[in-house]
């Protein structure tokens, strides 16, 4: 049988509620920086009158709700 006193118990309780904030925290960080890019990846940019929209379908060509141009959804490009 194990003996633990008061101050044990409490100590041990006490660090893994604190072990267990931690996850959780480092888990809705985790989630949080998913959403993100998920919905950076459905962000698309207008060409002609730069608005920025969200592409619901997975075509590649996307045309803006603000001036009906036709946008291509690209990610970003290397400069140079």
């Amino acid at each position: 049988m194990i003996e633990l006193s008061l101050t044990e118990l409490a100590v041990g309780v006490l660090g893994a509620s604190m072990v267990l904030v931690i996850f959780f925290a480092w888990i809705s960080r985790w989630s949080a920086v998913n959403a993100e890019r998920r919905s950076l990846r459905n962000r698309v940019v207008c060409r002609l009158c730069l608005a920025v929209f969200e592409a619901s379908g997975r075509d590649a060509v996307q045309s803006c709700p603000e001036c009906g141009a036709k946008t291509e959804r690209r990610g970003a490009r290397p400069l140079g």
